[in-house]
């Protein structure tokens, strides 16, 4: 059986669990909690999550092309990020630089993940990135 046939398998699974089944799974993809926010689009982050184990995710290329793109468009308020930005638990924030792109996630105790790897503090993980000292919001844009 092909990766296709195993995720159109688990695709319809998928609409007949029940919602603790569905919060059981959303822990076992993402690694926390859904949370009472993600309560109204879990299916849909599932869906996606599973699509991208069995597919692929988001080449790193078409990431870039994707941020260029939402960056000279006013209408992705890319700019906006402001200080009262609420990041929770499974929040994700992508920095692209030198080319690269870096995806970081809150944690379920308020941490941050990067690379397989948890870290205290958003400037402890731009240190890791960069190799010198930054104010991480300030790297990730949230400050």
């Amino acid at each position: 059986m092909d990766k296709k046939e195993i995720l159109e398998r688990k695709l319809s699974q998928l609409e007949d669990l029940t919602w603790e089944e569905q919060k059981e799974m959303f822990f076992e993809l993402f690694g926390f909690d859904c949370g009472l926010s993600n309560g109204k689009n879990i299916k849909k982050r599932l869906f996606n999550k599973l699509q991208e184990i069995y597919l692929g995710g988001v080449s790193e290329s078409d990431q870039l092309i994707l941020r260029r793109i939402a960056e000279n468009d006013d209408r992705a308020n890319l700019r906006q990020v402001g200080k009262n930005r609420n990041m929770t638990q499974g929040t994700r924030l992508v920095k692209e630089w030198k080319g690269k792109i870096y995806t970081v996630t809150i944690t379920v105790d308020g941490r941050y993940e990067y690379d397989g790897e948890i870290y205290r503090s958003l400037s402890a993980v731009a240190d890791k990135i960069t190799g010198t000292h930054w104010n991480g919001k300030k790297f990730f844009g949230v400050k």
